[in-house]
C-alpha cells in the first residue's frame, strides 16, 4: 500500500493497481456526515466502485438543533 499525500492531506491510496480517493462532490453523495470513496483501476483509469460511508468523526446534530440537548438553567 502506498499513500499519496502532501504535508497536510492524504489525497489517495494505491494498492494492487487500484487508486482510492475521497470525493467531496455533492453530486456523488458527499455531504456533512457522509464520506464518498471512489476506486479506480490505475492501468485503465476505469472507475471500479463508489462507496458511501457514515463519517465516524462527525457528530450528528439532534432534531432540536443542539448537539448535546442541554436545557438552559435560569434563576427566577
Amino acid at each position: 500500500m502506498m499513500e499519496l499525500r502532501c504535508e497536510h492531506t492524504m489525497h489517495g491510496i494505491v494498492e494492487e493497481n487500484v487508486l482510492e480517493v475521497k470525493c467531496k462532490n455533492n453530486l456523488c453523495g458527499a455531504r456533512s456526515g457522509v464520506i464518498v470513496l471512489h476506486r479506480f483501476d490505475i492501468t485503465t483509469g476505469t472507475l471500479l466502485s463508489t462507496n458511501k460511508y457514515k463519517d465516524p468523526m462527525k457528530k450528528e446534530v439532534k432534531a432540536s438543533g443542539s448537539r448535546n440537548q442541554l436545557t438552559a438553567v435560569r434563576t427566577a
